[in-house]
């Protein structure tokens, strides 16, 4: 009977030994080619939604049609609807002058717009492009009503590993406050 448990111990003791180290990934801020102009009000991104299937801490990637390839060694740093806002507030930053964007948590002035980010997809399709598909609009105070609206749908080369998927998806977040800055409303004279 010693025996026996001895072995089981040993095996499981074993196969803890041999699994794979678990690494972590964020998104990061892309620099700014350029500023925009002042906005007409200062904004706020609001919201980051994004299916349940993508906002996870393990990786998701596509690997065929009708088919998702779900990382357990490879993981986000936190959701990633919650980094992608993150990031695309950082970003936005980068591109608006000072004072143009309200941190996420932060209280907004009544006069601040909100940006709401409907992503679609955002991850490695089976060729190894990523793919950030969805739109975006900008919701003055105490209204539905969208002073902009655009849809979204960009695309990078990712390569084969998992750092080199998180940079492309930065880059693409990088690219989507670009286009938001260049679309907002400028300032009524």
């Amino acid at each position: 009977m010693r025996a026996v448990v001895a072995c089981a111990v040993s095996l499981i003791l074993t196969g803890c030994a041999s699994s794979p180290p678990t690494r972590f990934y964020t998104l990061d801020a892309v620099p700014a080619q350029s500023r925009a102009p002042q906005p007409g009000a200062p904004l706020q991104v609001a919201a980051v939604h994004m299916p349940a299937s993508l906002d996870r801490r393990e990786i998701v990637s596509q690997s065929g049609p009708n088919r998702l390839e779900v990382s357990d060694e490879n993981r986000w740093g936190a959701p990633l609807a919650e980094m992608t806002r993150r990031v695309l507030t950082e970003d936005l930053l980068e591109r608006l002058p000072a004072g143009a964007v309200i941190l996420p948590d932060q209280p907004a002035p009544a006069n601040a717009n909100a940006l709401v980010l409907d992503i679609l997809r955002f991850e490695r399709d089976s060729s190894g492009e990523v793919i950030l598909r969805g739109s975006w609009a900008l919701l003055p105070p105490q209204s539905n009503a969208p002073l902009a609206m655009r849809n979204v749908d960009l695309r990078a080369a990712a390569g084969a590993d998992y750092a080199a998927q998180a940079q492309a998806m930065s880059g693409l977040v990088g690219q989507l406050a670009d286009q938001i800055a260049e679309a907002l409303p400028p300032v009524a004279r």
